[in-house]
């Protein structure tokens, strides 16, 4: 049944949250500042924070590199490093999403296949010589990796606390 009231939908102050701090991050990765752990980024499970901590480095690495030019001798190695970091995170949640039951796992799962099949794009085309992507790989992990953990990640948190995940 059509509910015209959600056509007005207005974000909720979680999403606001985010969406302001999400602009606030890709503003200091797009100044070439690093992107420094903060509160709002803490999604309340240890485990988790410090896996995200290490996805931040990478794109702290890459944003260094970029500032200095020389993105193209680093781009190759924050490629490998991230797309095989992110798949221990990502088989890290999943199996805490399968033991706990959280009912919107296959959707989550999907993101995280999703952010894979865009990392390999990438190291493609890196092999295939595109150096000049490091721009736009450092753009995609800055939004991916803010949206994802402000947004994705913390619609999961309260569930996994609340079943003693910490």
């Amino acid at each position: 049944m059509y509910d015209p009231n959600l056509d007005n939908a207005q974000p909720s102050t979680r999403e606001r949250n985010a969406m302001q701090t999400a602009r606030m991050l890709a503003d200091r990765a797009e100044q070439r500042l690093p992107i420094e752990w903060s509160p709002a980024l803490s999604v309340g499970i240890e485990s988790i924070d410090g896996q995200h901590r290490v996805l931040i480095a990478y794109i702290n690495q890459l944003s260094n590199a970029i500032a200095r030019g020389q993105s193209a001798g680093v781009l190759g190695q924050v490629l490998a490093g991230r797309g095989g970091y992110t798949k221990i995170h990502f088989r890290h949640e999943e199996r805490l999403f399968q033991i706990h039951g959280w009912h919107d796992s296959i959707e989550h799962s999907e993101t995280h296949r999703a952010f894979e099949r865009q990392i390999r794009d990438f190291q493609q085309r890196f092999a295939s010589g595109d150096a000049s992507l490091a721009n736009a790989v450092m753009k995609f992990m800055t939004q991916w990796l803010t949206e994802h953990i402000l947004l994705d990640d913390m619609a999961y948190s309260s569930f996994l606390r609340e079943h003693g995940v910490h």
